[in-house]
């Protein structure tokens, strides 16, 4: 049988079944004990207490300070939450972020010289604060929340100039973005308002945006007045307003080609429709027959510039990089472009705000009508590791239902300072709930990463970004669009504004193939277990350049067989996926590979504990291979053996030394090469876990997860026949309705 009738085989969940997996660790040995817990800690503690007495009343609402208590690199997990500890001094978590230290003692014998502890960022009256200073010298081991103190590296004042961030240096007023912690509560907001009012300050109150735990305010000030604002106790950071990226005229470095030749009709797929948020579309050419354009309300006038943009980006998704002599082909399906850019794009500092809410006015009032999204927008900042932008934050929080795919361009700074990581990902790329799209330079077999597309890490979790790479274009191999003219001419141009919408035209192929077969997370998880690395650095390429060719995408060569399983992970129980092995016994060596995403919801204000959901997965290799105890005892499930590691997921430093780090990535991919005999029965034991912010979840919900798993064997020419045969009506092959085609 040929790969062109080597279907894909979806229902792998039809396998699955919950199992009981016992969890848990030996206690850690403490780094301090108790005595000298409480001796270095009085020190700080008084110090930190004198630091909070100095601030301002006003600075203060209802008398409260924050303070900075950092975790023991060793326990930063949830399970080592100090709740008990801030729970007797009467003081409450508002947020977190992790940092690089460099602890006085480990209490282990191997270390290394650094790791990431957790700051916690603590709020509470000053006079519990002052309470506690007096009562720690007299605390024992039994008082309540007493056994953490060994656990807490530090404790210090939340100063000024902890929060300051790209300043700019003269002394004219600008608009700055202000992010305080608590986000929502009108006291503390009423409070920083006066407060920002009486330092000369104006807080544009009505342009806040609230996002889980944040609120992010807008305020018009010079620089040393917005360095005097940071006194005030909730305030996380200050920075300058971001603005958005330059879309023009940097990206569209155009070539001039030919004349093409539309096509006529609709869509091939009237009953699939795309967003795509971007800046309109010029009056020609007459896209009408597969675009309809959408004007917010009270959105100002358009520009040339950007519909020139908004064209190319559009024409990205329809036609791919088109290919004179040859005509574009029929689109996929039909295009909803919002045009959220307008006149005061680049001229107004709130743009950065309004151009969001437009986004997320369309997301929220949309009813599952679009599962398929571009961003070729956002913020012209680089990623931090510290803090989360509005608009990823904002995005992540309204991506995680209705299930979508939603593609964003990872930026076009690439070539700028790596040492000072200008260079990396842009918002809203950063989101875990979005596939960030890097740029290839070519189509052909030897591309790699164009020189302009920004490169990763992202956060952790959400290391892994971009996600992949896909054609954007190159001076050598620029990318085709329509450019804006009466008679329809090709353009050439290159930006990773491009290789998004092309990376979804290969998702949507998927949709425009299989019909709604797959959900819009498990479409996303195929592309990801489809890219191609080529032994490409993950920091510039993610996990690899995502396949243009519509038809690999859905099929398998006759030794290979790929699987896909969709649905909800248990809570309180591990889900076993097993793999899909043939009756026969196998030959030779064996390739498995797999990839397992989660839509987890987030917490922004703490950006190391950003996402609430996460997986542990054990690989068991052998049903017969069992644990055998020196006392006699067998272990209750087969042996594991490493498949997903660290080392496989970035080689970061800073990664591999945060203990729990891996388990709240929320995708996950590796292969590995066995020896068929070392295989019987194997499978994942895939455990969800859950947190809010730093702590345990009190009423965790199901979490939707997508698993596709691949295996390969060369010595078993008919490896995909032999499974098909071995789950008659379980596993079933995914047929398409529609032949598109092999290639885009």
């Amino acid at each position: 049988m040929a790969r062109r009738n080597n279907y894909l085989l979806g229902k792998g969940e039809r396998l699955t079944a919950p199992v009981e997996v016992p969890s848990g660790g030996a206690p850690k040995n403490p780094p301090y004990t108790f005595a000298s817990a409480k001796r270095r800690l009085s020190k700080k503690l008084s110090e930190t207490v004198n630091a909070m007495s100095s601030l301002p009343a006003a600075a203060c609402p209802r008398d409260e300070a924050v303070a900075i208590l950092t975790l023991h690199p060793r326990y930063i997990a949830k399970s080592d939450f100090p709740r008990d500890l801030l729970e007797q001094v009467g003081v409450r978590a508002v947020g977190s972020r992790l940092r690089m230290i460099e602890p006085e003692q480990w209490g282990t014998t191997k270390h290394p010289p650094q790791a990431m502890g957790q700051d916690i960022f603590v709020a509470g009256p000053r006079a519990n604060f002052r309470r506690w200073t007096t009562e720690l010298p007299t605390w024992s081991e039994s008082t309540r929340g007493a056994d953490k103190l060994a656990q807490v590296e530090d404790i210090r004042p939340f100063a000024a100039g902890d929060k300051v961030r790209r300043m700019p240096t003269d002394r004219a007023r600008h608009v700055f973005e202000v992010v305080l912690h608590n986000g929502g509560d009108e006291e503390i907001l009423r409070a920083f308002e006066r407060y920002a009012l009486r330092l000369g300050a104006e807080p544009l109150m009505e342009r806040r945006r609230d996002v889980k735990g944040l609120s992010f305010v807008p305020v018009t000030s010079t620089a040393p007045g917005i360095i005097d604002l940071a006194t005030f106790a909730f305030v996380r950071v200050t920075r300058s307003m971001p603005t958005l990226r330059p879309l023009v005229p940097s990206i569209l470095r155009k070539t001039i080609g030919p004349r093409v030749s539309l096509p006529e009709g609709g869509p091939l797929d009237p009953s699939s429709r795309v967003l795509i948020f971007d800046g309109g579309l010029p009056r020609l050419p007459d896209l009408s027959n597969w675009v309809s354009l959408i004007e917010p309300e009270n959105i100002g006038p358009s520009v040339p510039a950007l519909e020139e943009h908004g064209l190319a980006v559009t024409s990205a998704f329809l036609f791919g990089s088109m290919q004179p002599p040859d005509d574009p082909g029929q689109p996929l399906c039909h295009v909803d472009h919002v045009r959220v850019l307008d006149a005061s794009t680049g001229m107004n500092d709130l743009e950065y705000v309004d151009v969001l809410d437009r986004i997320l006015e369309v997301l929220q009032q949309d009813e599952g009508e679009h599962e398929f999204v571009n961003i070729s927008l956002g913020p012209d900042v680089a990623c931090l590791d510290d803090e989360v932008s509005l608009w990823t934050a904002a995005l992540d929080e309204h991506l995680v239902e209705p299930a979508r795919l939603v593609t964003v361009a990872a930026g076009n700074d690439g070539e700028l300072d790596s040492d000072l990581g200008l260079n990396r990902i842009q918002p809203p790329a950063d989101g875990v709930n979005v596939l960030s799209v890097g740029a290839a330079t070519s189509r052909e077999d030897d591309w790699q990463r164009a020189a302009y597309s920004c490169t990763g890490p992202g956060r952790t979790p959400g290391i892994v970004k971009p996600d992949g790479v896909s054609f954007g274009g190159s001076d050598d191999e620029p990318f085709m669009v329509l450019g804006a003219s009466s008679a329809p001419r090709a353009v050439g141009v290159k930006g990773t504004s491009f290789s998004a919408p092309y990376a979804l035209r290969a998702g949507v192929s998927v949709r425009v193939q299989l019909g709604n077969e797959l959900n819009p997370l498990a479409v996303r998880a195929l592309l990801v277990h489809q890219a191609d690395c080529r032994d490409s650095c993950r920091r510039e390429v993610g996990w690899g350049r995502f396949p243009d060719n519509f038809g690999d995408l859905i099929t398998c060569n006759d030794n290979e067989v790929l699987v896909v399983y969709q649905g909800s992970l248990p809570v309180g129980q591990s889900l076993r996926a097993p793999f899909p092995l043939p009756k026969e016994a196998l030959q030779g060596m064996v390739t498995l590979q797999a990839t397992l995403l989660i839509a987890p919801r987030v917490d922004p204000e703490h950006p190391g504990a950003y996402t609430q959901s996460g997986v542990e997965v054990s690989f068991r290799p052998h049903s017969d291979k069992y644990r055998h105890y020196a006392d006699g005892r067998t272990s209750a499930h087969p042996t594991t053996a490493p498949f997903f590691s660290e080392r496989n997921m970035y080689s970061a430093a800073e990664y591999e030394l945060r203990e729990d780090g891996q388990k709240w990535e929320p995708c996950l991919k590796s292969s590995k090469a066995v020896r068929a005999s070392s295989l019987k029965d194997p499978c994942f034991d895939i455990a969800y876990q859950h947190r809010q912010g730093l702590q345990a979840a009190a009423e965790p919900e199901e979490l939707p997860y997508a698993l596709v798993i691949g295996l390969r064997a060369n010595k078993v020419p008919d490896l995909y026949n032999r499974v098909v045969r071995a789950y008659p009506s379980i596993l079933v092959p995914l047929r398409p309705r529609l032949r598109i085609g092999l290639t885009s």
